[in-house]
C-alpha cells in the first residue's frame, strides 16, 4: 500500500467544472472541510461554514446533485453536498475504484491537497487521468503508507465510523437486525452515502486479509 501526497491549485477547479460551488464556499467562509464518500468524477462532503451559503446560487450549480442543510453548530453551518465534476472524464471512476480513498482532504484560499492511499499502478493512473483532464496535481511525497497493520486501518475515520455503527447495531447480524437507512439516521447521512461508505470500508478490509 502507498501514499501520495498531492496539491491542486485554483485554476484545477475550473478544468473540473466545480470552480462556482468552491467560490460559493469560500464567500460563506469554510471552517471545516470533510469527504464523506468519493466516487471518482463525483463526491459527498461535510461543510461547517461561518455564514449560510447563498442556497439560491447553491440550488443553481450545475455540478451540485443535492445538498442539505443540517444544523447550526457551535463552530458554524453544517452542510452535506454532492457534486459532480462534469469535466472529469467518466473513466476516472474506474480507474480510481482501487484507491482506498482520497484521505484527509484540506482547502484553503489558494489550493487544495489530499493523500491517495493505494497500490501504486492506482495512484500513478490516477494522476495521468487528472492531467489528462487538464488539472495538473502536483506530487509533495511519495512513500509507503504508514498506517498501522491492523485491517480497519486500512479505512478513513468516516469508513471507520460507518463499520463499527453498522456493527454495533446489529447489521452484520442472521438474519440482519438493522437496515442501512436506519445507519443513516443515527448517523445523520444520506442512506446512498452509508452503503456506498459500507461497501469500500468491506472491500479495504477485505483486500488486508484475503
Amino acid at each position: 500500500m502507498r501514499e501520495a501526497n498531492v496539491s491542486i491549485d485554483n485554476s484545477a477547479f475550473e478544468a473540473m467544472g466545480i470552480e462556482p460551488l468552491i467560490d460559493l464556499g469560500r464567500e460563506a467562509g469554510i471552517r471545516e472541510f470533510e469527504e464523506l464518500a468519493c466516487h471518482g468524477t463525483s463526491a459527498v462532503v461535510q461543510m461547517t461554514v461561518e455564514s449560510r451559503y447563498d442556497e439560491e446560487q447553491l440550488d443553481g450549480l450545475d455540478c451540485v446533485d443535492q445538498w442539505d442543510y443540517v444544523a447550526e453548530t457551535e463552530t458554524g453551518h453544517l452542510y452535506v453536498i454532492a457534486f459532480t465534476a462534469p469535466d472529469l472524464p467518466e473513466s476516472l471512476t474506474e480507474t480510481s475504484a482501487d484507491l482506498v480513498g482520497t484521505c484527509d482532504p484540506e482547502l484553503d484560499e489558494r489550493s487544495a491537497t489530499m493523500s491517495l492511499v493505494g497500490p501504486q499502478e492506482t495512484i500513478s493512473d490516477t494522476i495521468s487521468e487528472y492531467e489528462a483532464a487538464g488539472v495538473a496535481p502536483q506530487l509533495r511525497k511519495l512513500g509507503s503508507y504508514e498506517g498501522d497493520d491492523h485491517p480497519l486501518d486500512a479505512l478513513t475515520d468516516r469508513q471507520r465510523e460507518v463499520i463499527e455503527t453498522a456493527f454495533e447495531m446489529g447489521y452484520y447480524e442472521v438474519p440482519r437486525e438493522i437496515s442501512t437507512e436506519e445507519i443513516a439516521s443515527e448517523l445523520e447521512l444520506d442512506p446512498s452515502t452509508v452503503v456506498e461508505h459500507l461497501q469500500r470500508a468491506e472491500r479495504n478490509v477485505f483486500s488486508q486479509l484475503l
